[in-house]
């Protein structure tokens, strides 16, 4: 067995007993399927708009971090290709839809793997001070926000030149466009994106009729959002929630809560997955990919 089988044979185990878990606790507090009772449908219609919202903010990211090793892609191949990418990312383990833009990239448009990967690096680079901001900002440490901007750009920076220096042994021409332009849009869609993020979680938590407030929501985002970093799962379930379980002390939200809400995120991003792959089927995307 290849190391490539394992590791994802590994993570399946891994989904499979995260999943029996939930289903314990879950049966175990009848308070959890007694809350999603109370969900409004117009909160479902709210959040595909949310997440239609999300997917603007996908595309104009993968053009912004495509800027910084090669031209950014037109508007319906960029659109096509965050769909696959999406639906991967979601329904594969090990986070495969870098792979899978890396991969097609290379394929159709001779954009050295390496230079997206490091381009993509930045991204999460930015993400991650982002989301280190937002879990301390709106939390009673609040003080220790910018220590942990700092910090998170520190380990940023230094996976960055690590990552260089690997990738020029095989591409010794590699070079990014860091102009200003280009990173200032950079942080600026991705300071949307996590704003969305933010906004999902609010109204899911609010629906539920737990306590929200824009402080906490801040902080819970930022929670979440370092779970993409560990994310062995499809989707990262299981990290996502451990994560909001270990940081309850700078959110305060409940394990109900969190499960509650979770279960209704994951719900709603699935139906708006499925409309995705209608929507791609539709567009007979495989053609024109060509992947």
């Amino acid at each position: 067995m290849s190391k490539k089988t394992l590791r994802a044979s590994a993570a399946i185990l891994l989904l499979i007993i995260i999943l029996a878990l939930f289903a314990y606790y879950i049966n175990s507090h009848p308070a959890i399927i007694a809350a999603l009772k109370h969900i409004r449908p117009w909160l479902l219609v709210v959040l595909l708009g949310c997440y239609l919202l999300m997917l603007a903010w996908w595309m104009g990211i993968y053009n912004a971090t495509l800027d910084l090793c090669a031209k950014p892609l037109k508007l319906k191949e960029n659109f096509l290709l965050t769909t696959y990418s999406t639906l991967a990312n979601f329904f594969l383990p090990l986070q495969s839809g870098p792979g899978i833009r890396a991969a097609y990239l290379k394929r159709k448009h001779k954009v050295p793997i390496s230079s997206y990967l490091l381009s993509s690096l930045i991204y999460y680079a930015v993400y991650a001070v982002i989301s280190a901001g937002f879990l301390f900002i709106g939390s009673r440490y609040w003080w220790l926000a910018f220590p942990a901007i700092i910090t998170a750009a520190i380990i940023s920076l230094t996976v960055i030149k690590f990552a260089k220096k690997r990738f020029q042994k095989k591409n010794p021409k590699l070079d990014l466009n860091l102009s200003r332009k280009v990173l200032t849009r950079l942080i600026l869609l991705t300071i949307g994106q996590v704003a969305t993020q933010a906004l999902i979680y609010g109204l899911e938590l609010h629906s539920l009729g737990f306590h929200t407030s824009l402080r906490r929501v801040l902080s819970y985002t930022g929670a979440a959002n370092f779970a993409l970093f560990v994310a062995l799962t499809p989707g990262a379930i299981g990290f996502r929630e451990a994560f909001l379980e270990f940081s309850r002390r700078l959110h305060h939200y409940s394990t109900n809560a969190i499960l509650s809400a979770n279960l209704i995120d994951r719900g709603v991003f699935v139906f708006f997955l499925g409309l995705l792959f209608l929507v791609t089927l539709a567009t007979h995307a495989h053609d024109r990919l060509k992947v």
